[in-house]
């Protein structure tokens, strides 16, 4: 018997949206912020090549991914380029080819060539074109101002990639407005303008160019008329002076009388708005803008009556962090005075409110190594180093702070005079780190001199100071110890 026909056989299967956006589903989305947390961790210990797979594999599932992986990955990959990262060879472009059936795809091979050769031009259009293809919008959003910068800064600008910026912005244009989405498609209309406008100024005899920019100025013209009729647009009317507060207070400096305006505005709001802590937290940033005690003393007076209130340490501990900012303000202006005294009265009063203070902090948060290393960095310049020693032990598992704990532990085992300990920490600490003539790889080399120098490691301390020689001639001391260390 012949098999049945299906119902819908003759049907014409559903064509897909052309104007929609790349979608990604939750599922994809958390399994993708797996790859971006390992890839992160990578990051953090400098294994950048592996960083930057993990990152395009998150993307492989979460294409539109730009703060959660794209911005990141871009970070890592000026990071490798400053470590000394090679660049992709002629296998590598065969294996990730930029063009191909699935734009996507082409899109994350473009992005790989790309974190590995950053400045490479080509590579950053491969991303741009591949996004526009595979409606990744906030991607090409992402994208499009490092390929303008980029191609702007050509010592001979092309009007080819001009024409081609101005391309895809018309195009993600349309697919926005036919989305409804009409900021996006005014951002983009704007941005095409834009490109289109450099391009006439490299080709003024290309008399074309004129009628192209006339058509995408009356389309743009059109859709602002649409989106200041549009409710998102009334709305935003209705709410334009709570938008100006925002941008007042979002300014670095405003005048005395702004300033008393937002004040009261804030407290009003804090007012009626009692448990919220965001509220409370504006009125403060308010209150510490101008470095006023009097306003500042304010300032804390709120948070530790919302502490004694709420038992919230977050207050607590903002109450504590504007304390420190105004020993930390006198201890800058004992130093420009130059009084020995008053430098260092201001100095013991600081770290006599900064221990504590960071000791009842690692209390609350235990597991927060970054905190930790704060405590210890204190008591070292308290020359507490017996206490100092097991925080720095226990903070270098953090990446972030590893450098800087190996650097102040080898410098308490050099007090405590156990020079071999000292000289083997600041070593991993070299070994580990990747740069070679910033602050820090100086401060290595110079106390590991130190500390190889008093173990009786003549030669080996003489050679470490002959390294930190050839990159700060200046520095400290070293060439009085390399030339005692010489005469022997």
């Amino acid at each position: 018997m012949a098999e049945k026909p299906k119902e819908n056989s003759t049907q014409p299967a559903e064509r897909p949206d052309p104007n929609a956006r790349h979608h990604t589903d939750a599922a994809a989305k958390a399994k993708a912020r797996k790859w971006f947390a390992r890839a992160k961790q990578l990051f953090d210990t400098r294994s950048h090549d592996y960083a930057i797979k993990c990152f395009i594999d998150g993307l492989a599932l979460w294409p539109e991914a730009v703060e959660e992986a794209h911005q990141p990955l871009r970070a890592c990959a000026l990071a490798r380029r400053h470590a000394g990262g090679k660049k992709p060879g002629m296998v590598d472009t065969v294996k990730h080819a930029m063009t191909g059936k699935d734009p996507v795809k082409a899109m994350l091979n473009a992005e790989w060539l790309w974190a590995h050769d950053p400045g490479n031009l080509s590579y950053i259009e491969g991303v741009l074109k591949n996004a526009g293809k595979a409606r990744c919008d906030d991607t090409l959003m992402w994208v499009g101002p490092v390929y303008r910068e980029a191609i702007q800064t050509e010592k001979k600008p092309n009007p080819k990639r001009f024409a081609l910026l101005k391309e895809v912005y018309e195009a993600c244009g349309d697919r926005a407005q036919a989305r409804n989405e009409l900021g996006l498609a005014i951002e983009a209309y704007e941005r095409s303008i834009e490109a289109l406008s450099i391009q006439k100024e490299l080709t003024p005899t290309d008399l074309g160019l004129d009628n192209i920019m006339r058509d995408l100025s009356t389309k743009l013209t059109i859709l602002k008329g649409q989106y200041q009729t549009a409710d998102s647009f009334k709305d935003s009317v209705r709410d334009a002076s709570q938008q100006k507060e925002v941008h007042d207070r979002e300014r670095m400096v405003q005048s005395d009388e702004t300033l008393e305006q937002l004040i009261a505005s804030a407290e009003k709001s804090m007012r009626e708005n009692p448990g919220v802590p965001a509220k409370v937290m504006v009125l403060v940033d308010l209150l510490c803008r101008r470095d006023d005690e009097s306003q500042e003393a304010q300032a804390i007076r709120v948070l530790v009556d919302h502490y004694e209130q709420t038992g919230d340490y977050r207050f607590k501990m903002r109450a504590d962090d504007i304390r420190i900012r105004q020993l930390a303000r006198r201890v800058r202006q004992a130093r420009e005075s130059g009084d020995k005294d008053a430098i260092r009265n201001a100095r013991i009063k600081q770290l006599q409110f900064e221990i504590p203070a960071f000791k009842e902090r690692v209390a609350k948060y235990p597991t927060d190594l970054r905190m930790r290393y704060e405590y210890g960095v204190r008591l070292f310049a308290a020359r507490k180093h017996d206490e100092a020693i097991p925080c720095f032990q226990q903070s270098r598992g953090d990446p972030k702070v590893r450098i800087g704990s190996l650097l102040h532990l080898g410098r308490c085992f050099y007090e405590k005079q156990y020079h071999s300990e000292a000289i083997a920490t600041l070593e991993e600490a070299r070994a580990n780190y990747e740069i070679s003539d910033d602050q820090i790889a100086k401060e290595l080399l110079y106390w590991l001199g130190r500390a190889q120098a008093d173990d009786g490691q003549a030669k080996a301390a003489a050679k470490t100071f002959g390294t930190l020689l050839q990159v700060d001639y200046n520095y400290k001391d070293v060439r009085d110890r390399i030339e005692r260390l010489r005469e022997g």
